[in-house]
């Protein structure tokens, strides 16, 4: 065999797809009952290859190719941005729920969402470029965003509990 001739073709670095990836694509299985010919058959893989990659002992894991895990994501219908705060969110915590699901999701639809509205904005302010946006202003935002997110969830939680309140009688 040859040197690879496309990226595709190059085994995935250690610190891009390892633990965090690897443990919630098997949670991603568990919770939707799939085996590994069922994440084969979905992605387009072979079941060995499934199984080697995705090893739920990571001491049997065997590297795989990033158009692998591409495909695993596609079949699990993770979007790569989804698949890399996956990666984030697990690295070295080995812990996985439902809450970490719900963050994935939510994060990501934020990033997306950032990336969709900031170029309309940045043309609607005349006198703003690029050059003037600072790595700093994103804590700024980060810290208004938190205040307003924290008041508006607050009365989510308020309408929340007289909600249960009024059902109970």
């Amino acid at each position: 065999m040859g040197a690879p001739a496309f990226e595709k073709d190059l085994p995935a670095r250690d610190d891009v797809y390892s633990f965090g990836f690897v443990e919630y694509v098997l949670w991603k299985m568990d919770q939707q009952g799939w085996r590994y010919i069922d994440l084969a058959e979905k992605s387009g893989l072979k079941r060995s290859r499934t199984h080697y990659i995705f090893h739920r002992i990571p001491s049997k894991r065997r590297p795989g190719y990033i158009h692998e895990y591409n495909a695993v994501a596609a079949a699990l219908d993770l979007s790569p941005m989804e698949a890399q705060l996956a990666q984030d969110l697990f690295a070295g915590t080995g812990k996985i729920d439902e809450a970490i699901d719900k963050q994935i999701k939510f994060y990501s639809t934020l990033i997306k969402g950032f990336l969709t509205e900031m170029p309309p904005m940045m043309s609607r302010i005349n006198a703003l470029e690029w050059d003037d946006i600072r790595q700093s202003h994103g804590a700024l935002i980060i810290r208004r965003m938190m205040a307003d997110l924290e008041k508006s969830y607050c009365d989510v939680a308020e309408r929340k509990e007289l909600r249960l309140m009024n059902t109970d009688f």
